[in-house]
């Protein structure tokens, strides 16, 4: 069974986890509790969690997300609840993830922390291709997958395609697998830059995108076309890398720039 740690100063979220009486039947062991910062660090300290939900004051809140950025990475954050129907979806939601986190879904010999990053992949990969319906929903996943980027704020996304003429990708050596594609896509995309995480995803019908994000806790410089142009440098640099290194020839078709990530949901 999962092991949990809740964070909580707020009555309704205590008393909606006092009601849960049938843990076991959920799936995890009756949680730790603790009420602020220093409270969270010493259970972690003294107890394994699989899981956190927080729900504190903002000072708090952000005093805990800044440490679990540093120190803990790869711990699933759960949205508390307010009441006990609230807290047993969201558990569940947990119990999914983890699930998966755990699942020998693959021959590759991954450990948990490169399986969470391509569980946070595969869920972007379906928010690109429009497979994504509820925003509530989407940012609790990435709440759970740990993802650094923040889905209230602008970001680009770059459609890619091949020019005309030119063999398909997903024919021959990358017929087999659209993730070998993004693999061999990823080292020349994805980087870091001014408060953006680029990635390259590869979706399951073979379209191709460079999404631009921005970073938890990152200011991001510059207006939005200077942004965009940035993005767009960026990808085309990439783009030369593949021809050069990997004979793989792209081009960009669109350039969007987005309100939000929540703004491709629905």
């Amino acid at each position: 069974m999962y092991k949990l740690l809740l964070v909580s100063d707020r009555e309704d979220v205590l008393n909606a986890f006092e009601q849960i009486e049938n843990w076991e039947r959920l799936g995890f062991k009756p949680p730790h509790i603790r009420h602020d910062f220093e409270g969270m660090k010493d259970s972690l300290a003294k107890h394994h969690a699989d899981g956190i939900a927080i729900a504190v004051s903002t000072e708090e809140k952000e005093k805990i997300i800044a440490y679990l950025r540093k120190e803990m990475p790869f711990l699933p954050v759960f949205q508390a609840g307010a009441n006990r129907e609230e807290a047993i979806r969201y558990l569940n939601e947990l119990k999914t993830v983890l699930n998966r986190l755990r699942a020998d879904f693959s021959s590759d010999d991954f450990d948990e922390g490169e399986v969470m990053v391509e569980c946070r992949h595969d869920l972007l990969r379906k928010l690109v291709s429009g497979k994504v319906m509820d925003c509530s929903w989407f940012y609790r996943q990435m709440r759970l997958l740990r993802s650094r980027m923040d889905t209230d704020r602008a970001a680009v996304l770059i459609t890619m395609e091949q020019p005309d003429g030119k063999e398909d990708l997903l024919e021959g050596r990358w017929h087999d697998s659209n993730q070998l594609l993004e693999r061999a896509l990823y080292k020349s995309f994805a980087r870091d830059i001014e408060g953006y995480h680029i990635l390259p995803l590869v979706t399951e019908e073979g379209q191709i995108f460079v999404l631009a994000g921005p970073l938890h806790g990152q200011k991001t410089t510059g207006d939005g076309e200077s942004v965009t142009q940035l993005i767009q440098h960026c990808t085309e640099e990439g783009i030369r890398h593949v021809k050069e290194y990997q004979g793989l020839a792209l081009q960009i078709s669109k350039i969007s720039v987005l309100p939000s990530l929540n703004s491709l949901c629905g």
